[in-house]
């Protein structure tokens, strides 16, 4: 028998990734088990997300003191990260799930390599996630984070190809018809 403690949902916020936080979700209810959602953007992208957000907190009202110290960076990258990704669960599924969100940068390895990282730094036990039917050129020219993550994570990797039948079920019973 095995545990899962720990489930990491690489996302981009497309539609693969929206089919992949559902296993994601159904995965983490099944086996109590914690879900990280994790969104990797190019270096510049993430530096401007976290800057807006710092922005955001030092101006707020009631938030700053005179003389206080600035925002702390880790709660910048964690309200940044919650603003990104909290509307990928409802609040029943965030709380049942104690979803954590986090927000990394690609760097020039690209989104595989961070993908990776963040797995073995959060110790995860299952990586889910989403990827599109590419064609042959496209899968020539662009290759596959999916691929790149399968061939190197540290940890089983369940790859939810999109379009698919959804096997995720919903936990309210649905009306029968005669």
């Amino acid at each position: 028998m095995f545990a899962l403690t720990r489930i990491l949902v690489p996302t981009n916020l497309g539609e693969p990734s929206q089919t992949a936080v559902k296993y994601g979700v159904a995965f983490a209810r099944q086996f109590q088990a914690k879900l990280f959602l994790v969104h990797v953007l190019p270096a510049r992208e993430l530096e401007a997300v976290l800057e807006t957000e710092r922005v955001l907190e030092v101006f707020s009202p009631g938030v700053t003191v005179a003389g206080a110290p600035g925002p702390d960076p880790g709660n910048i990258a964690r309200n940044a990260a919650r603003e990104d990704l909290a509307r990928l669960l409802s609040t029943d599924d965030e709380q049942a799930t104690r979803a954590e969100y986090l927000l990394r940068p690609s760097g020039v390895t690209g989104p595989g390599d961070a993908i990776i990282r963040c797995a073995k730094e959060l110790a995860v036990e299952l990586i889910v996630m989403g990827k599109h039917r590419l064609g042959f050129v496209e899968h020539l020219v662009a290759g596959s984070v999916a691929e790149k993550v399968i061939r190197h994570a540290p940890c089983p990797v369940l790859v939810v190809q999109h379009p698919e039948h959804d096997f995720v079920v919903s936990d309210t019973p649905k009306e029968r018809t005669p």
